[in-house]
């Protein structure tokens, strides 16, 4: 499903645009029902024999199920604990199993400023993704690098350099068909969408990457490394057994360090999906709005080709 634009990119803006505009728990909460939405709409147009449903409301436990496989659902704006059980009123619970496995969506590069570029045995780039810049994404001076960047821990490959001058944001610089040219380019050669990101360096263009650019139009190898980047990450639940846990006033939680430890296995294991969020520097800022969606229906009724009963 992500590797596909139309649900990609889709996603990726809302996790922007739906936690500037709901507070956290709301937010995680319309993430994951986006998230299930998309999921639900991907199977009935690419694999309608499968069978997706959600528990009946306020049962604990697993947010949905496939073909039968009940899945717990937890997304997170960075790298932190998770409720393993919201109730407050359990004491003295230090281990905890759980009895689902996971799927736990990182909404960003973890730590943010942790991407490396090794240009060549002298040179290195500091780097971070663009929507880590923050709005308005302003890039002035910095290096934008457009990267093929795969999952599976493949040698990542650059695809385009873009210099940008003092004033300049990202969209200036770089407009969003240059980018969709990689994409699109991308997919039509069979691989997915989400392989393809734009990081900044605050260095200026080195000379050795543009004339191999020009020179060849080859993708210019690079190193590339962060510690969690962002996506989807599947913990199976042989991971999640005899966790330990911490509690507050809320809940039961399974510890930072403890998370970190699932998310890598997890990417050892090939069980990760990345959601890279360039898209963000060219999404709208305005909420969501529902009530369009749902006016929609109704004025549908009404419009000539509407579903009106017949005379």
């Amino acid at each position: 499903m992500l590797a596909r634009p139309d649900y990609l990119i889709p996603l990726a803006a809302a996790e922007r645009q739906f936690r500037d505009h709901y507070y956290g728990l709301n937010s995680a909460a319309l993430l994951e029902d986006l998230f299930f939405d998309a999921l639900g709409n991907y199977i009935r147009q690419v694999e309608p024999s499968t069978r997706l449903t959600r528990p009946p409301t306020g049962q604990k436990g697993w947010d949905y199920a496939f073909d039968g496989l009940q899945i717990s659902h937890k997304v997170s704006q960075s790298l932190s604990e998770i409720a393993a059980l919201w109730d407050a009123t359990k004491k003295g619970v230090d281990r905890w199993s759980f009895d689902d496995p996971i799927v736990y969506v990182l909404g960003s590069n973890t730590p943010p400023g942790s991407l490396l570029v090794e240009v060549d045995t002298a040179t290195s780039l500091r780097c971070r993704a663009v929507a880590d810049l923050g709005r308005p994404y302003v890039a002035e001076g910095k290096t934008l690098l457009v990267l093929r960047w795969p999952a599976d821990g493949s040698q990542p490959h650059l695809l385009d350099i873009v210099p940008t001058e003092k004033g300049q944001t990202v969209a200036d610089a770089l407009s969003f068909s240059r980018v969709w040219r990689h994409v699109a380019a991308h997919v039509a050669s069979g691989r997915g969408a989400n392989e393809i990101d734009v990081v900044a360096t605050s260095k200026r263009c080195p000379p050795l990457l543009v004339e191999a650019l020009l020179t060849d139009g080859l993708p210019t190898p690079v190193d590339l490394s962060v510690t969690f980047r962002g996506g989807v990450y599947l913990l199976p639940r042989e991971l999640l057994q005899d966790l330990t846990v911490t509690t507050n006033n809320r809940a039961i939680l399974i510890p930072k360090e403890t998370i970190k430890t699932l998310l890598h296995e997890a990417s050892i294991r090939g069980l990760f999906a990345p959601v890279p969020l360039w898209y963000w520097v060219y999404a709208q800022e305005r909420p969501p709005d529902m009530y369009s969606a749902q006016r929609g229906e109704y004025d549908t009724r009404f419009s000539a080709r509407g579903n009106i009963d017949p005379v």
